[in-house]
């Protein structure tokens, strides 16, 4: 097969630990995924692949693990690696007021052309959730191109949004059935038949497939995975975003936009549950837990701005809200100690911001505070039972 018979294919690849993670996980992933998967591409530089790394990682990598940064420096400047934009700490866009979405979204990009010297033209939405009251803040900052899930657009394959002041920004829907093929290792790592779904998909429609998954599946989901990534990306043409928007002419208007995630199904949108792994209306833990970042919020009304914004920010990572998911309907996988390692995050967070309001305001809003923590505890005793 010839280099111009071969399937044009986007990885888009998404790299995150929350800032809660813990030494001993992250230098675990480092060792499983990250560090050989970075080598092999370098092995490889006819492979190229779209990278979102989310700022709090990065920020993480460059300070104690410098080579690591390094291998990604060096396949960025082989045009090996696009870097794309997201918001710094991870957090769930919807659920996020505007102004943080700016200092999260603006925060990102600073630590990408800080660290690589490169501004990004495309965007990763956390988890794919978007919907088009972020799209302005997006194009804003600048951003070309949107990632977002498969079920976000009327449109096959993606098109053009346009604003209400007719600026404009092409939003490109993923693949979501092959990419999660792989995700789960429904191939059982053949890449002769992955290789066939891809040429049958492009057959379609003459266009690049969008294949998007966490980059910590090649290797820390199934060991040495990153292996199957190679074998695959051999056998088609990998392009980048960029690449994708200056060789293809595609001018089809965006009709309406779909608030989605990348976990939202067709049956969850039509009962209006937008987020159902962050902001389930069945889930009690998920509904408190938003209630204590409300009051984050509140105090941040009040004072507007101080040393704590950071730790303010990075208080929203999505995370938190993720590990309770499966307390939905009782069933599936959650985590009690995740849950309260970022309850008591926000907690700690909001002790800092107290100290500047007024007293009678910080007694009435920790109160508040200790009596949401108080249900959330009760809650996961009982389920825990």
């Amino acid at each position: 097969m010839t280099e111009t018979e071969k399937s044009p294919v986007i990885f888009i690849l998404h790299a995150y630990q929350p800032i809660t993670q813990t030494k001993e996980v992250l230098e675990r992933i480092i060792e499983n995924c990250y560090k050989p998967f970075f080598e092999k591409l370098l092995e490889n530089p006819s492979v190229k692949i779209s990278l979102n790394i989310a700022g709090c990682l990065l920020e993480k990598l460059t300070m104690e693990y410098p080579e690591l940064v390094k291998l990604i420096e060096r396949a960025k400047d082989n045009n090996q690696i696009e870097l794309m934009g997201s918001a710094f700490y991870h957090p769930i866009l919807p659920l996020t007021r505007p102004e943080d979405q700016t200092y999260q979204i603006q925060k990102q990009n600073v630590a990408i052309t800080g660290i690589f010297g490169t501004t990004p033209i495309a965007f990763f939405p956390p988890e794919f959730a978007l919907n088009p009251e972020n799209i302005p803040l997006i194009v804003d900052e600048g951003f070309r191109i949107i990632v977002s899930a498969a079920n976000s657009l009327n449109l096959t394959y993606g098109g053009i949004y346009q604003l209400d002041d007719e600026r404009e920004i092409f939003i490109l829907k993923r693949n979501k059935t092959i990419s999660n093929k792989i995700s789960f290792d429904y191939y059982k790592r053949d890449a002769v038949k992955l290789e066939k779904e891809i040429s049958q998909n492009h057959k379609l429609d003459k266009l690049p497939v969008v294949l998007a998954m966490d980059l910590e599946t090649y290797g820390e989901h199934y060991s040495n995975y990153y292996q199957f990534f190679f074998e695959i990306a051999q056998k088609v043409s990998t392009i980048t975003l960029s690449e994708f928007q200056i060789n293809y002419n595609i001018s089809t208007p965006v009709d309406f936009l779909y608030f989605t995630s990348w976990s939202t199904s067709d049956e969850d949108y039509q009962k209006r549950i937008h987020l159902p792994l962050w902001n389930h209306p069945d889930n009690s833990v998920h509904q408190l837990q938003l209630e204590h970042m409300k009051l984050l919020e509140k105090a941040k009304e009040e004072i507007e701005n101080g040393v704590w914004m950071d730790e303010y920010q990075a208080a929203h990572y999505s995370c938190q809200f993720w590990w309770a998911s499966g307390l939905t309907a009782e069933l599936g996988f959650w985590s009690e100690e995740l849950i309260l390692v970022g309850l008591n995050f926000q907690r700690l967070v909001l002790d800092r911001m107290a100290n500047e309001l007024e007293e009678d305001f910080k007694q009435m809003i920790l109160k508040e505070s200790e009596n949401i923590i108080h249900k959330i505890e009760q809650i996961l005793s009982k389920v825990g039972k």
